[in-house]
Order: C-alpha cells, then structure tokens, then sequence
C-alpha cells in the first residue's frame, strides 16, 4: 500500500486524481490511454477450462511490434516481430508441431532449423499471432465506456512501484479492478477481471510512448513461408 506522508499531503508528482470520483478516475485513465502511441503490455487470460494465453508484447501505433506469445494449451511459446504487415515469428519445436500437421512436423522443424518464420499479416499461419500485436484493438478497449456501467472507488496502491488509485467496474455480469497511475499522466497501469463467460484476465501496462524497435531478423536467420510448400 502506498502512504502518503501525512494527511492531506500532495506529493510533488501527484496528479490529483486519488482526490476524484471514480467515474472522474475512469473518465481520466481511458482519455490518456487514447492517446498512447506506444506501450509494452503483460497479460494473459485463462478461460472457462482453464486454458492459459501469455503475451508479453510492446507495440506502437506504426504498427511495431516485439515479444513474445504463448498460446493456449501448453504448447510452447513464440516470439513475434512485426514491422507493418510484416511479420517474423520463431515458433518452439512444441507449437511448430501444434500447428503443422503431424506428418509434415518433424520436416518443417528440420527446415526451419530454430529460424524465424517470415510472411505477412495475411498469413494463416501467422495471422491469429500478428493479432496479438494489434495496439488499436487494445486502446479500444481499454478507453472505451461500457454501457451501464457501475464503477466504485477503491484504495491507493502501487503497481511496479508506481503509486495508484483502484477503481472497480462492473457491467454486462463483467467485473473489473483498474489500478490507474496517480503520477504524471493517468495512464492505466493494471487490470483484473473476469468476463459472463468465465474468462479471466490480468494485463498491465509500461513503457508508455517509448520507442518500439523491431528489428527484423538477418536473412540467414529466417525462412519465408513460401519455401514451405
């Protein structure tokens, strides 16, 4: 819990919104998350069986991406770069053979020998991955107001180190708990929730409007999808 040094106190970098409501708190968190050029995100979501997607990603609004994925089922993980509509992943040896029928598995991960796979977003193979990376889908999201929406709010705290305000939300038999920045801008930093269908989800938020370098793999280190066959 993060205390303040004495009752009433500001701090020089408060932003004065542990001060507001909870429907200011919110309004203030999904305004500066519109105008987030860049962002490093970790998450991962568990649905009603229990299976787990990872994603540690940091992308931009030029459509820059690097991280890593790891997808339901315990299949292994990969790592993405995406430049554009272009798109370098390295897939483990368990999720090249989730993903590549079973008599062709054990050729294509001799082929690809450990490289990065490159195609574009419009590759099957690539494409659910390269969604992963899509910054606007997020700051939609996460800046938009449900409709009748009930919002409470909470106590400080502190998310990384960083000093917060919780704001709780439900609607539509979703709940959520949103830990927002009370520093600088209010930027939101963590959210946990679950959803009517049971998934349940966490996520949290850094590295807001840092530079997002995704720098393709050398030629010798990866193999374009079209020599697959």
């Amino acid at each position: 819990m993060f205390v303040f040094a004495g009752a009433g106190a500001a701090r020089a970098d408060d932003n004065g919104l542990a001060g507001k409501s909870a429907q200011a708190i919110a309004d203030a968190a999904r305004e500066a998350m519109t105008g987030v050029t860049s962002m490093r995100m970790v998450a991962k979501a568990t649905d009603a069986s229990g299976r787990t997607t990872a994603l540690d990603l940091r992308f931009d609004e030029r459509g820059n991406c690097v991280g890593t994925v790891t997808p339901p089922g315990d299949s292994g993980m990969a790592d993405v770069i995406k430049r554009g509509e272009d798109v370098w992943m390295k897939l483990d040896d368990d999720l090249l053979r989730a993903h590549v029928p079973a008599a062709a598995a054990e050729d294509a991960i001799a082929l690809i020998n450990g490289r990065y796979l490159h195609g574009t977003t419009d590759s099957l193979l690539l494409r659910d991955f390269a969604e992963f990376c899509d910054m606007d889908f997020y700051k939609g999201k996460f800046s938009s107001k449900p409709v009748n929406e009930q919002l409470d709010k909470g106590a400080r705290t502190t998310v990384d180190g960083r000093p917060a305000i919780t704001v709780s939300s439900r609607h539509d038999g979703e709940t959520d708990s949103y830990q927002v920045s009370t520093e600088d801008e209010p930027y939101l930093l963590r959210i946990q929730g679950t959803d009517a269908s049971g998934e349940r989800s966490e996520a949290s938020f850094s590295d807001f409007d840092e530079p997002v370098v995704a720098k393709p793999p050398a030629p010798a280190d990866s193999v374009d999808l079209s020599q697959l066959g």
